[in-house]
């Protein structure tokens, strides 16, 4: 039987999709599987992820279920030719919870047109709100051996109690250097008047594009673990058609860098495209409390 056009996933359905199961609702996501009944068993398919995804949600919901391994791997420790180190995503828009402007561009959306990204993103947006997922989460995190976790490339830190979560959890590992971007600043804020002691080996860059105005971000900016900004700024269209702007190496990366400081308005690190790429020791400007206060720009892609 010939699918219907509207039945397949587009990023409304993704969102729809993905907002009930992390609720524990499956009923869009049944309907989308009644619309679509092949492929189920085909790894990689919408279809496949999808009933995964169902599964997953049924076991989080009864009591008596044992979650013994995760339908998707919790971590992605072999990283990808943009970022060399481990890596965590959930769902993006829906975990973020200060999120603003950056919605209408959100390069996470992008991800969403391959089954597998969405859903590990929606599953570990399941995953962590539950005691179950959290302890999978725990266990993974603890099999890590990369000495380098960026913690959400997709995604944010949903609540204050999640966020605690992170910092509980990096705590328990000190070995293991953790940075990561966000807007979540009032769920910091949060525990930071409540006197949370944060983790050294954690560090933080505000993430621009938020919801949130000039007062939070200063208060943001006293945190231990804060490093500085990280600004996308708006560049001129063929610098990304281009892929001038995903290497330090490519052709017109440094028209590009040029194109950025301009429209940053003052004097910023402009991101070298690939993590682990803009500094000769191999580290990252992101990560590196040696570049504390130091603005990291990259142009809007």
């Amino acid at each position: 039987m010939k699918v219907k056009p509207e039945a397949r996933m587009n990023q409304t359905r993704c969102m729809k999709i993905a907002a009930d199961l992390i609720k524990g609702d499956t009923d869009s996501a049944a309907l989308f599987l009644a619309e679509n009944p092949t492929s189920i068993d085909k790894n990689g398919t919408w279809e496949n992820v999808v009933a995964k995804l169902c599964y997953t949600a049924k076991l989080i919901t009864d009591s008596r279920a044992t979650i013994v391994q995760p339908v998707f791997a919790v971590f992605n420790e072999a990283g990808n030719v943009k970022l060399p180190f481990a890596a965590f995503s959930s769902m993006a828009i829906i975990d973020c919870a200060g999120y603003g402007e950056c919605g209408k561009w959100c390069y996470s959306k992008t991800a969403w047109r391959h089954p597998n990204a969405w859903g590990r993103q929606v599953a570990n947006s399941m995953l962590l709100r539950s005691e179950a997922g959290r302890k999978l989460v725990t266990e993974a995190f603890h099999k890590l051996k990369s000495p380098i976790l960026r913690l959400y490339v997709d995604g944010d830190f949903h609540s204050r109690e999640n966020l605690q979560f992170w910092m509980d959890l990096i705590k328990t590992r000190p070995e293991i250097q953790v940075y990561g971007y966000s807007k979540s600043w009032v769920e910091f804020i949060a525990l930071k008047l409540a006197g949370y002691e944060w983790p050294a080996n954690y560090t933080l860059n505000l993430s621009s594009g938020s919801r949130h105005d000039d007062t939070l971000r200063q208060i943001m900016a006293t945190l231990p673990v804060t490093r500085g900004e990280f600004i996308a700024v708006p560049v001129a269209r063929h610098h990304m058609t281009s892929k001038a702007y995903q290497s330090k190496r490519n052709d017109g990366f440094a028209e590009y860098s040029k194109n950025v400081r301009q429209s940053a308005g003052k004097r910023v690190f402009v991101c070298a495209g690939k993590c682990g790429d803009c500094l000769p020791d191999g580290t990252h400007a992101c990560g590196s409390r040696r570049f504390d206060g130091v603005t990291i720009a990259i142009g809007v892609h």
